[in-house]
């Protein structure tokens, strides 16, 4: 578990500028994935132990990634990403005058 945290910290060393709110985004971007990729592998060894897939439990997964609550994080994820100056600011902390931005 250790390596897996230490490779996710280098990723988002790599992936993002020297600026922390941006590195906070991505580290909660990445575990959102891992998480959802650790919830379908056990449903794939689940599927492989038990000789039959668990579609209910598939379906609610699937519902879940669908509902209103997911779709909203990803869309206040998504607007944490646009840095139109590249300065490595996303343009949302920046605001209007970057007055409250932290650096």
């Amino acid at each position: 578990m250790a390596k897996i945290i230490k490779l996710i910290n280098k990723l988002v060393d790599k992936l993002t500028p020297a600026h922390a709110s941006m590195k906070y985004i991505v580290w909660y971007a990445l575990m959102l994935v891992f998480s959802s990729v650790i919830y379908l592998v056990a449903w794939l060894v689940k599927w492989y132990i038990e000789g039959k897939p668990d579609l209910p439990s598939l379906l609610a997964f699937i519902h879940e990634l669908a509902s209103a609550a997911w779709i909203a994080v990803i869309g206040f994820i998504a607007k944490y990403f646009v840095d139109r100056n590249a300065n490595g600011i996303p343009d949302e902390l920046e605001g209007k005058g970057g007055d409250h931005c932290v650096r």
